[in-house]
């Protein structure tokens, strides 16, 4: 069963019906449909007794993972982030939900945002030492996505519908971030702030900032709480900086797929994915003893009509599969294609199966001739980043329906490998062969090339949009070569890194 027949409200509905222009409204609440709309009960919900945050080592900062979450009650909690386009500013609009498929559009500041990361400064947390000293005082985003889900009762559907988390990269279009009626979402980000305060005991008080508080008519009781906190080290076993933090999954799927698929040479493009290249960023030098690598980040995604899914079937007694492409309408597989081989790749940190013709990156000259050519070539597809989650049928929470990555091992004979509708798939190129050897490469302005499907093995709606060049600048003598990276588009995806660094 899938998900979209798990929920029990017409939730999924959705952008669909919405559209990307309509979302580009001018006043502050537009209905779209005309019966009444319930707006949510957000409430801030703390654990009644004292939270334990641990120091993993001595001298070591703690996390500050306080254990509140927010719920959604009456109605789910509906937030859409987007831009029209590269060079426009991010907008920020509000869904409300009626008992049926109605729906209103709250037109909200995107001076509220933190980039892609949540809502801005929603939390101010203050810890009080048992001398009732102030000892920290500070303010905290809010991703109203949670990367941890509880349910609060039935009235909400059995699995979560939005996106589980808030994923990004620089050129996330748009985002779904959202908390179902009846469930709460943990306030913590993927990665919480670190305190750098003495073991002992102390009084936390959470508290939803004003600002959102007069915004979602949230009551004052359900805005502030208090944690008794006690901060010990952890003096055995244990983990350092970045302890528990996700990983890519590489379970199984239970999906089973259908029997005696057909082959289909001529698929309808309402069944196709779209891979389109982005940028290059993420790029940068390392200098070595005998030689200089440029390193760089690439992100291909799907922003077609359906689902990338490949399956691969071992063959007998090699570590090779065979690869197929599957089209899928709705929950229905209609058909498959070659889509060329899946290899076993036993080096350590892999150890998984790879599917080789996702991407290809090169180095291209001022006049667009190519001077370097990376090694990559396999991809255990995944989806990593979101890029825009406000597409018709785009799949919000690809974890939840049993259709997703699986990598496979060593001793798999089967694997399916996924890149979700409106996901994308980044990988870094840090790895002699992987990243370019640019050592002698005279100084001068080059371009990143990141092509999608270039083989040109997998079906998809256009190959108009599989390349795209990011211009780079290198320059410095041998052994201390530079990069510097322009913005695209006017985004600077190298901010921070600094000037002539990459």
């Amino acid at each position: 069963m899938s998900l979209r027949r798990l929920i029990d409200r017409p939730l999924r509905q959705k952008v669909v019906a919405l559209g990307v222009t309509s979302l580009l409204i001018t006043s502050t609440l537009v209905s779209v449909a005309h019966a009444a709309v319930t707006s949510p009960t957000l409430k801030l919900m703390a654990p009644s007794e004292e939270i334990t945050m641990w120091r993993y080592g001595r001298g070591q900062p703690v996390y500050m993972d306080l254990g509140f979450s927010i719920g959604a009650l009456d109605a789910p909690f509906e937030l859409l982030a987007q831009r029209p386009d590269y060079a426009g500013p991010q907008t920020l609009t509000q869904v409300l939900y009626g008992p049926g498929a109605e729906r209103e559009l709250r037109t909200l500041d995107p001076a509220l945002l933190d980039g892609w990361n949540g809502l801005k400064e929603f939390f101010s947390i203050v810890f009080v030492n048992a001398d009732g000293d102030t000892i920290v005082d500070t303010k905290m985003e809010f991703c109203p996505g949670g990367y941890t889900r509880e349910r609060l009762n039935d009235n909400g559907p059995n699995i979560p519908a939005y996106p589980s988390g808030c994923y990004s990269n620089p050129f996330t279009k748009g985002v779904v971030w959202g908390i179902d009626e009846g469930w709460a979402v943990a306030s913590s980000s993927v990665e919480p702030p670190l305190l750098d305060i003495p073991n002992g005991h102390y009084t936390a008080t959470v508290s939803i900032n004003q600002t959102f508080v007069d915004l979602f008519a949230i009551a004052p009781s359900d805005a502030s709480a208090q944690i008794p906190v006690r901060i010990r080290t952890m003096t055995e076993g244990g983990c350092g900086r970045g302890c528990g933090l996700g990983t890519r999954t590489n379970s199984q799927s239970s999906r089973q797929q259908a029997q005696a698929v057909p082959t289909e040479t001529s698929p309808s493009q309402d069944v196709l994915p779209d891979l389109i290249a982005l940028p290059s960023w993420g790029i940068n030098v390392e200098n070595r003893k005998t030689r200089s690598l440029l390193t760089f980040g690439a992100t291909v995604w799907n922003g077609g009509a359906s689902d990338l899914v490949v399956e691969g079937f071992r063959r007998d007694g090699e570590a090779v599969m065979d690869g197929f492409q599957y089209f899928y309408d709705g929950d229905e597989v209609v058909g498959k294609a070659p889509a060329g081989d899946l290899i076993y790749d036993d080096r350590d940190g892999h150890q998984h199966w790879h599917f080789k013709q996702f991407a290809a990156y090169s180095l291209l000259d001022a006049d667009g001739n190519e001077v370097r050519v990376s090694r990559k070539e396999a991809f255990c597809l995944a989806p990593t980043d979101a890029i825009d989650m406000t597409l018709p049928n785009a799949e919000w929470n690809p974890g939840a329906i049993g259709l997703y990555t699986a990598c496979g091992g060593q001793s798999s004979i089967w694997t399916r490998e996924i890149l979700p509708l409106g996901w994308g798939d980044t990988y870094f190129q840090g790895l002699p062969g992987q990243s370019f050897y640019i050592t002698n490469l005279p100084n001068g302005t080059y371009f990143i090339k990141v092509e999608a499907n270039p083989g040109e093995l997998l079906y998809e709606q256009t190959a108009a949009n599989n390349v795209e060049l990011r211009e780079i600048v290198i320059s410095g003598p041998a052994g201390k070569r530079k990069v510097e990276v322009p913005p695209w588009n006017g985004i600077d995806t190298e901010e921070g890194v600094g000037k002539g660094r990459g």
